[in-house]
């Protein structure tokens, strides 16, 4: 690292450690040292994008991919019970002088006057996104500097035992996104390296096929057609492998299917099926006495959603083998 780069690295490494975050200890708990997490979670996040290459341009979008990390980072920080609210760092950044919203045209009034905004949806509507200070910008291209500005972030606002979690995650995330983007070529020649179970650790694989899957099926499910994606990049689908990974280590996106979370169950179930004619065929048991499978069975005969691109489309064998090995028949 030279001078000038090191020089830089200290700058930022002294404003990141000198956030200015609520530190309350009646809302806030040990393990994040009685302050807010929010700013530093959000730059956490905002490195894992530096990392992937997301960021191409000084501009920090308010993204489906920015909330999926914030919540993550959140879920091993906070009880169950708190949600995270990806709006407020977000907004109060711009108090720590290296974060600068973008405001949209016609919002540039209101955002010099307002003193908070807590909803992400007046958040978009009121900024295109951030910028940083030029000199942060191109620091963060750096993997040595942003090495050293993830271990501030962690070891400033997080106790000793949640540290190894959130460099874990770190991990994990960079992995997982690799693992996506092999997933989603369309050559399967080129991806059966990364089919390999050595290839990542489990959680990166899990979380990678995932985003490939729901990622090709752009947030719909295969089955009911249902697309619900929140602001802060929560979505109503999940990824299912159509022949398990314990029996078939294929991770291919054509051995997945993007299903809403009562599809995945009922597909799981062996209660619909999916024929190698890309049609629904329902259980006769989700008809048995006592049941009341509302719009499941007037999926029978309909076809499914498929990916944009063919190379995505359920594989034919996947889907036999779920036929045979997992439909009710009866």
């Amino acid at each position: 690292m030279g001078t000038m780069e090191g020089g830089a690295t200290a700058k930022y490494a002294g404003r990141f450690s000198r956030l200015r975050t609520d530190t309350s200890r009646a809302r806030w708990p040990d393990p994040t040292r009685n302050r807010a997490p929010h700013k530093p979670l959000l730059l956490l996040c905002v490195l894992d994008l530096f990392e992937r290459g997301s960021i191409q341009s000084n501009l920090i979008e308010l993204t489906p991919d920015l909330g999926d990390l914030f919540n993550r980072y959140w879920a091993l920080v906070m009880p169950f019970d708190r949600r995270g609210n990806l709006a407020l760092p977000f907004f109060h950044l711009r108090s720590d002088g290296f974060w600068h919203l973008i405001p949209r045209p016609g919002k540039e009034e209101f955002l010099t006057h307002a003193s908070q905004i807590r909803s992400l949806a007046q958040l978009r509507e009121s900024v295109d996104g951030a910028r940083l200070d030029e000199d942060l910008y191109a620091l963060l291209q750096a993997s040595e500097s942003r090495a050293v500005l993830r271990a501030v972030l962690i070891e400033t606002y997080f106790a000793p035992e949640l540290r190894p979690a959130l460099a874990e995650q770190g991990a994990v995330n960079r992995e997982a996104f690799r693992y996506s983007e092999e997933l989603l070529q369309k050559d399967y020649a080129e991806v059966a390296e990364a089919l390999s179970e050595e290839r990542c650790r489990p959680a990166a694989r899990d979380q990678g096929f995932r985003r490939a899957v729901v990622t090709a099926y752009s947030h719909r499910c295969a089955l009911c057609g249902v697309r619900v994606l929140t602001l802060d990049g929560h979505t109503a689908v999940e990824a299912s492998h159509i022949k398990p990974w314990s029996v078939s280590r294929d991770d291919r996106p054509a051995n997945g299917i993007s299903l809403c979370r009562l599809c995945h169950w009922s597909f799981d179930e062996g209660l619909l099926r999916v024929s190698t004619r890309y049609e629904i065929a329902a259980s006769p048991q989700l008809a048995v006495d006592g049941n009341l499978p509302g719009y499941l069975t007037s999926l029978e005969g309909r076809g499914i959603v498929r990916p944009v691109e063919r190379a995505y489309w359920p594989d034919p064998e996947s889907l036999r083998w779920h036929h045979e090995n997992v439909f009710r028949t009866r």
